[in-house]
């Protein structure tokens, strides 16, 4: 089953993708084509499903997603 799931961009956009790494610190390069807001820029965070970005997350959403997973023991939400 696919999920969507936070990521956060590592890398620049080119040629309508961008590198991201995933919460198990997976590095991957995902498609803007489906994405829905500003460019990423390094640092960034957004959701991903399937190989395509969608959204952005705002670093406050980030921060609490992340506390929630620390929470539940996800050993990768850093």
């Amino acid at each position: 089953m696919c999920v969507s799931r936070l990521h956060r961009v590592v890398g620049a956009v080119q040629n309508g993708r961008v590198t991201v790494h995933d919460l198990d610190g997976r590095e991957r390069s995902i498609s803007l084509l489906a994405y829905d807001g500003p460019r990423p820029e390094p640092g960034d965070w957004i959701v991903a499903h399937s190989g395509y970005a969608l959204t952005p997350v705002e670093p406050e959403e980030a921060e609490a997603a992340l506390s929630e997973l620390r929470a539940l023991g996800e050993p990768n939400a850093e």
